[in-house]
Parts: C-alpha cells; sequence; structure tokens
C-alpha cells in the first residue's frame, strides 16, 4: 500500500475560496495558496484514525519480517557457504545486527502495543479536524490574506473555511469550525470522555 498523495485543487477551485473568503491573496500567488491548502489537508489526513491503523499494520509486517529476516541472516552468517553478502561495507554491523535494530526500533516505539485511538490521543491534543479548521487553516488565512480569522460564523474566515472544506469534500459543520477556532484560541483542546481536558 502506497501513501496517499496530497490532492491538487484546480484554478477553478481556489478562485472559489478567494471569493469565499471576499479577499484577494496578498502579495502572494494562487499556487503558493494551493500548495499550503493541499499540505494542511494532506496533513490532516494522515493523522486519521483511518491511517494510523494502517500504518500500524505495517509496522506490525515490518516487525514480524524483520524478526524472520534477522533468524535467517543469523543462520546464514552461523553456516557460511556462498559468500553472497561480500560487497557489505566492513564499517556496519553484520546484516542480521542491522535487521535486528529495526526490529528493536519497532518495539521500543511502543506503536505495538498501543492502541490507535490512544496514539491519536497522545500526538495531537484535538482531533484531526479540530486542528485542521482551528490551527491550519487559520494560519493560512491569515498568511495568504493579511487578516485575523474572526470567531463568527459570518465572518471571512468561517466562510473560507467552509468552502475549502468543500473543495477537498471533508465535512464539517458551520459551528465546529467556530468551536475549534475558539478552542485553538484559548488553548483548549477538546473534551475527553467523562468532561475530562
Amino acid at each position: 500500500m502506497t501513501a496517499p498523495k496530497p490532492v491538487r485543487l484546480k484554478y477553478e477551485a481556489l478562485h472559489r475560496i478567494r471569493l469565499a473568503a471576499r479577499a484577494r491573496p496578498a502579495e502572494l500567488k494562487l499556487s503558493d495558496l494551493e500548495r499550503q491548502l493541499s499540505k494542511a489537508v494532506y496533513d490532516y489526513r494522515q493523522l486519521s484514525l483511518r491511517h494510523i491503523k494502517a500504518q500500524k499494520v505495517r509496522l506490525k509486517d515490518i516487525h514480524k519480517t524483520a524478526s524472520k529476516l534477522a533468524e535467517l541472516l543469523a543462520d546464514e552468517e552461523w553456516y557460511g557457504g556462498i559468500d553472497w553478502c561480500s560487497d557489505w561495507p566492513k564499517e556496519f554491523p553484520p546484516p542480521s545486527k542491522t535487521v535486528k535494530e529495526i526490529q528493536r526500533m519497532a518495539e521500543e516505539s511502543g506503536i505495538l502495543e498501543t492502541s490507535a485511538q490512544k496514539i491519536v490521543r497522545e500526538i495531537i491534543p484535538n482531533s484531526p479536524l479540530e486542528r485542521l479548521v482551528g490551527i491550519r487553516l487559520p494560519q493560512i488565512y491569515e498568511q495568504f490574506f493579511r487578516e485575523r480569522p474572526t470567531v463568527t460564523r459570518e465572518g471571512r474566515y468561517a466562510d473560507f473555511a467552509k468552502r475549502v472544506l468543500i473543495e477537498f469534500e471533508i465535512s464539517c459543520s458551520p459551528e465546529s469550525i467556530i468551536r475549534a477556532l475558539s478552542r485553538a484560541r484559548s488553548g483548549r483542546g477538546r473534551r475527553r470522555h467523562g468532561g475530562q481536558k
């Protein structure tokens, strides 16, 4: 499975986003705006629970394969025979030890035993969507339109964020956009189960 690539917006979509913001980008090209938005949405999708679960599966496969490969390489080094790795740099540890190091790093990361939900909670204090609309999009908005996003439903930022989400096919209510921006400004993360922060 290959990693997803950032979605690129067409000029028409960027124009609709600019119109929603009711402003022109200050001294910057629309292509720069497109690049920033694509990167922000790509990062949002990378932090999704589904992606974390897929990454955990890959890491488990790497760990399992590294274990088997380390065994095979250790046997090969022990029994000898045809010297198929004579070009292996002498300053490097033997191949079996290199693979064991990969295995050790996977184990010590703690990811193999940790649930995907816990990983998401510990990596980012806000949900990926809250991070996108409460932190990343406001940064992009301020950078490109030289205006601080306002925490109102009828404000330019809310219209900008709604349009960006529509163009990238991400669903989010206007209330969620404003709530995420308010929380980000106040430094509060989302509430955990049981009313805890």
